[in-house]
């Protein structure tokens, strides 16, 4: 047997393990956005609060000025109007595009996401845009940062 094989085969895998181990990753976390989606859906808010990490250097953004809510009990009290916004368990969410990546213990996940759901059983459809910044703390992945805008305007963007 030559070396030559060997090497390659041994370099070819080197390069492989790192794609495999970000694919593994940005699966998690798909997971915990799926998560925060149930959690969200059932306007079950100790379920979405324990995904997100703790500390005062923790925030979920709006669309607009004013939509910032940094550390536990900014966040808790703007999920708790979210709730008002829509009827529990009519949420039905499909996102035709999304990337992400996660480098060590930090990952991210982009996502134009369509949402249909009812407020006082009045069917609603809307897209929203939403960017998730998440941080591995001891074994579990926490999102640290969240945004999300809806479209208030024309479309001019070119998402591939």
């Amino acid at each position: 047997m030559s070396v030559r094989p060997v090497l390659l085969a041994a370099a070819l895998a080197a390069t492989c393990i790192p794609a495999f181990a970000a694919e593994k990753g940005t699966a998690a976390i798909r997971e915990v956005f799926q998560a925060h989606e149930k959690a969200f859906n059932s306007h079950n808010l100790k379920g979405v609060m324990e995904l997100y990490a703790p500390g005062d250097k923790t925030v979920a953004m709006g669309t607009g000025p004013g939509e910032v809510w940094v550390g536990h009990a900014a966040i808790e009290g703007a999920y708790k109007h979210f709730f008002a916004d829509f009827d529990a368990g009519t949420l039905k969410r499909s996102c035709p595009w999304e990337l992400g990546n996660v480098s060590r213990n930090v990952g991210w996940m982009n996502a134009t996401c369509e949402y249909h759901d009812s407020l006082k059983d009045k069917p609603r459809s809307y897209a929203l845009n939403i960017s998730v910044v998440l941080q591995k703390l001891h074994g579990a992945w926490k999102i640290r940062a969240m945004h999300f805008s809806n479209l208030t305007g024309g479309s001019s963007g070119n998402a591939k």
